[in-house]
């Protein structure tokens, strides 16, 4: 549980850009940009959550045999069904958000995560270079 909540706000925070804090009994929550605050929305459980972080940053979901595979591109959303089709034909991901899971919710956080990680990584090769 506390590994998916740490995920949780991870994706307030980063995918989102919302502020985080605790309230007096120690519950986090989440500053909207509009300066509306709510507890932190389990993101990682909750497909309603989750479909916040597929809309801010364009996941592509399939089911698979096993769950479900989430992918972020190199930009937001696909030009058509066929440049999908063909990026996924190269098979490579390793420079893109990309994850297999059980739970469409987790397996969406999971690639939004790599996919913040990957960028946070090329934001800072730019700058040393």
């Amino acid at each position: 549980m506390q590994k998916s909540r740490e995920l949780d706000l991870y994706m307030a925070q980063k995918v989102l850009g919302h502020k985080t804090f605790n309230d007096r009994q120690g519950k986090p929550h989440e500053e909207l940009p509009s300066g509306q605050t709510r507890p932190l929305r389990a993101y990682s459980q909750e497909i309603a959550a989750a479909w916040e972080i597929v809309e801010k940053i364009g996941i592509s979901l399939l089911p698979v045999e096993q769950g479900w595979f989430a992918i972020v591109g190199n930009t937001r959303g696909w030009e058509s069904p066929a440049d999908f089709i063909g990026y996924l034909q190269t098979a490579d991901f390793t420079n893109s958000g990309a994850a297999v899971g059980e739970s469409a919710p987790m397996t969406i956080c999971l690639a939004a995560m790599k996919a913040c990680e990957r960028r946070e990584a090329e934001n800072q090769e730019t700058l040393l270079n």
